[in-house]
């Protein structure tokens, strides 16, 4: 079977005006709720890697004053 301008995808295909709406809402949509999902997670995740910064912090003072303690 041979390809015609009928098999070709989007060669006549022009959106509607509503349909040309609805994809603009919901990429606005899409990027409201990707800037919330963030901003949740740097709100939740900050404070939790400071905190894993001051253990590292901590745990590598630690060692450093043992290996100087062992020389």
């Amino acid at each position: 079977m041979t390809l015609n301008n009928r098999h070709i995808k989007k060669s006549s295909f022009t959106p509607s005006p509503a349909h040309t709406a609805l994809r603009r809402t919901a990429k606005v949509v899409a990027i409201i709720i990707g800037a919330v999902v963030g901003l949740v997670l740097m709100v939740i995740l900050k404070p939790i890697c400071r905190g894993i910064g001051w253990v590292i912090s901590l745990i590598s003072a630690v060692v450093i004053i043992f290996w100087l303690l062992t020389l």
